[in-house]
């Protein structure tokens, strides 16, 4: 094979080398894709131009683009292989399609209900595979003062105070700021020496920076600056939608300690008056009947019985933690007595053994059938409730049935919001929620949902 001196020295073999090679030795392709290409040219006789990768001496690849021909050379069919180096090119090809793909990762877990640390690390690891910097630093605003939230590139056991430091500006100013020498002031020591600031606003609202930082000799171009800003936009949006997610579900579980304690007040009361005029009638009856005091005792320890069982549902729901030590099974136990004692509603169970499954997702599943045995009791006007527990190959199927007076599952009807609120859960799960119903057919709700 013979070459010019441009084509040896971008890869790095000398004269002889190449005369002895195959060009299957030189293009890093199969041998019957190099075999085809060849035909082509040789059949068509028309020049073929495509972009290929060439091996090296050293074994790294080159980005070519292609044109190939055939001659007559001294009285022989010839073939002719001009390639350009077009590395450059296909680095900024590839760096294009990675920061679109990461702006799309980004928006997508913009909407999802993740915490605030999963998507700042997401995005910090997003932002330095899309670009030329090294490392990236997320400071976010607590109490007026920015800390640092987020870092991807940062050297292990690195001082990091820098990253506070060098937004202040940024944050004030509600624009980009670009420090060169910044290892000399912000980063001593630092292995990197330009760092690019960019502010995260919302609504006019700094909530705190990033720091993009490059290594010696480096700094982001016009273009990047760009995407860096998107970048940056993006994550504005994600910080927002976390602390409002998080104010959502704080306000949420105040509204469900809440109504807890309302319904922990009332059984109470209730069972306590209950228990307390038991005890009365009995009283009044022994000194003269003590054989018909029997009854209102029994009375009076039917409620403490029911009154027990109401605390210890009531004082699960109060410590959700108790899921972890106590399993599934029992909380969904529980669940079903409390429904017995508190509304007299008769509730078959069959629930076999405890799953293996994450504590979110036995979590989720508790909440699930919370709240359809809330809708029934609410709603269903229900003679009889069922509650199953089934495990298979493909993950936990929750189920709760009753034979109330159901509804029209496509229309509007009372509960509507609470089988909105399992569905939410079991999606988040990765799982579905189905619902079987029909005026008079009584209410079948049936979720999936992966066990790992």
């Amino acid at each position: 094979m013979e070459s010019n001196a441009t084509f040896r020295e971008s890869l790095g073999y000398a004269e002889d080398e190449l005369q002895s090679m195959t060009i299957c030795e030189v293009v890093a392709a199969d041998r019957a894709s190099i075999d085809a290409n060849i035909r082509r040219v040789l059949e068509q006789r028309n020049p073929s131009v495509g972009q290929r990768k060439y091996v090296r001496k050293d074994g790294t690849l080159l980005d070519v683009e292609v044109s190939a021909s055939v001659i007559v050379r001294d009285g022989k069919r010839t073939l002719v292989d001009v390639a350009h180096d077009v590395t450059e090119r296909a680095r900024m090809q590839a760096l294009l399609e990675e920061r679109v793909a990461t702006l799309s990762r980004i928006a997508a877990d913009v909407v999802l209900e993740l915490p605030m640390e999963d998507t700042l690390n997401a995005l910090s690891w997003s932002a330095v595979r899309a670009t030329t910097a090294v490392a990236c630093l997320i400071a976010l605003i607590d109490d007026e003062e920015a800390h640092l939230a987020r870092a991807h590139g940062v050297p292990e056991g690195y001082e990091m105070d820098g990253a506070t430091s060098t937004n202040r500006e940024a944050i004030r100013s509600h624009k980009p700021v670009l420090y060169r020498n910044a290892s000399q002031s912000f980063y001593p020591h630092g292995p990197w020496d330009s760092v690019y600031v960019v502010p995260l606003l919302s609504r006019g609202k700094a909530l705190g920076a990033i720091d993009f930082a490059y290594p010696p000799g480096q700094e982001p171009g016009e273009e990047e600056k760009v995407f860096l800003g998107a970048v940056a936009d993006q994550a504005a949006v994600a910080v927002e939608n976390a602390r409002l997610f998080s104010d959502a579900r704080g306000k949420a579980a105040l509204e469900e300690r809440q109504r807890l304690a309302r319904e922990l007040h009332d059984s109470v009361s209730q069972a306590l008056y209950g228990i307390t005029l038991g005890v009365e009638t009995a009283r009044e009856l022994l000194p003269d009947n003590p054989e018909d005091a029997a009854e209102p005792l029994e009375y009076a320890v039917t409620l403490a019985e029911a009154g027990m069982t109401e605390m210890h549902a009531l004082t699960f729901e109060l410590r959700p933690e108790s899921l972890e030590k106590e399993g599934l099974v029992a909380a969904l136990e529980k669940q079903a007595a409390a429904i017995q004692a508190r509304h007299g509603i008769p509730v078959e169970t069959a629930f076999g053994e405890e799953p293996d499954a994450p504590l979110e997702t036995n979590e989720s599943i508790y909440r699930i059938a919370q709240e359809a045995l809330h809708n029934t009791v609410k709603h269903a006007r229900a003679a009889n409730v069922k509650i199953k527990l089934a495990r298979d190959s493909e993950g936990i199927t929750p189920e709760v049935s009753d034979d109330g007076v159901g509804f029209d599952t496509s229309g509007d009807f009372p509960g509507h919001l609470g089988l909105k609120s399992m569905r939410e859960r079991a999606s988040r799960q990765g799982g579905t929620l189905e619902i079987v119903s029909g005026t008079r057919k009584g209410v079948r709700i049936l979720a999936r949902v992966p066990s790992e």
